[in-house]
């Protein structure tokens, strides 16, 4: 087994150009004798108001280290940064930290608990559309603006105004193929309850034709 002094003469001092960990944090961080930091832990030195990419590649290279690898152990007691427990290594959690870093997924960071919530400086902007598919003809109310129709998914009520012309495609598909499937698309235009309303909806209809019968 190696002994101290060999480490530490093996262990070179971190450069003095990188992110001070152990400076900053010497109850959670030990270059010489590391152990399994908290899931998420620099979301928690970043909130500090240190520069993100900074931190990502001190953690980057802290975590890469053989001697913090050899520490994550299943059951391994993980620590925050003022050195108290928050919580325990998994044995999924070692496969990952074991595998080659460019065969890890998320470009090799640890793995987060499914439930971990998303910080808002992760999100980015986008459009939420929803399609939902049915194969019956609903039976619309006349609106002002359209036909009004609602289907019945498996956890909501998902409503919209057709206009005349594609309430009217949609009838002749109805009456013209004996299967058919319709999916109606649109952005969210409100959600209260169990009743999603969508905007802006748009409509398309297929024939299903059966599927041809085996050769024996």
């Amino acid at each position: 087994m190696m002994s101290d002094s060999n480490l530490s003469q093996d262990t070179p001092t971190p450069p003095h150009e990188r992110f001070p960990l152990e400076e900053l944090y010497p109850a959670c961080f030990d270059w010489r004798k590391p152990k399994p930091l908290k899931i998420g832990i620099h979301r928690d030195i970043i909130a500090d108001g240190h520069d993100r990419k900074r931190v990502r590649k001190a953690l980057g290279a802290y975590c890469s280290r053989p001697s913090y690898r050899k520490a994550m152990k299943p059951g391994a007691v993980r620590i925050d940064l003022v050195g108290h427990l928050a919580g325990v290594v998994t044995e999924r959690e070692v496969e990952l930290a074991q595998m080659p870093t460019e065969r890890r997924p998320n470009g090799g960071a640890e793995a987060l608990p499914n439930d971990t919530p998303i910080p808002q400086e992760n999100l980015v902007p986008g459009r939420l559309e929803l399609t939902v598919k049915f194969s019956e003809l609903p039976e619309p109310l006349v609106v002002r603006d359209g036909m009004k129709i609602g289907i019945r998914a498996e956890a909501a009520v998902v409503q919209a105004i057709l206009p005349p012309k594609a309430w009217r495609k949609l009838e002749k598909a109805a009456k013209d193929w004996p299967q058919w499937v319709a999916a109606l698309s649109g952005a969210l235009d409100h959600h209260e309850d169990e009743t999603i309303t969508l905007k802006n909806p748009e409509l398309q209809v297929f024939e299903k034709k059966p599927k041809p019968t085996p050769a024996e």
